[in-house]
């Protein structure tokens, strides 16, 4: 699937993937003239990448420091084999607090980016996620942010 994928993308469709993701409010009008086509004809493009399954969904990305929420971790956890669908449901549950859930390979079988608004409240959390399996933690100290080194 990827490959078939991958042979229906241009160097158009990567330019303005690349122009999305550093700004996605940016107008089709003005997208448009960064890569010399119209409007209309991004529009299309947009469309069409959406249908591929290259662009999935937009969001909304929130500044969370300054929306109140100070303390951000990454949490890496070792699961029990039992616990997958307690996790889950869990998660779920608390998925305000969490901007990514993955699962990553090596010794810990999930990564969870995270935010509270707190030191105690990521306490509270902890408290529920240790039984589900073993966790390690890692506190985020600064956001160095990559769209201010725009190179298109």
């Amino acid at each position: 699937m990827q490959n078939s994928v991958n042979k229906n993308i241009d160097d158009i469709d990567r330019q303005i993937l690349e122009i999305l993701m550093r700004n996605a409010r940016i107008s089709m009008t003005e997208l448009g003239k960064r890569v010399h086509m119209t409007s209309q004809a991004i529009k299309n493009r947009l469309e069409r990448l959406n249908e591929l399954g290259v662009v999935q969904r937009y969001t909304v990305n929130v500044n969370c420091p300054v929306y109140g929420f100070k303390t951000h971790a990454i949490i890496k956890l070792n699961l029990n084999s039992q616990k997958q669908l307690h996790l889950l449901d869990y998660i779920q549950s608390n998925s305000y607090h969490i901007i990514h859930f993955y699962q990553i390979t090596g010794t810990m079988a999930y990564m969870i980016d995270s935010y509270f608004l707190d030191d105690e409240e990521l306490q509270t959390f902890l408290k529920h996620i240790q039984q589900y399996g073993a966790y390690e933690i890692q506190l985020v100290l600064q956001d160095i942010p990559l769209d201010d080194y725009e190179s298109v």
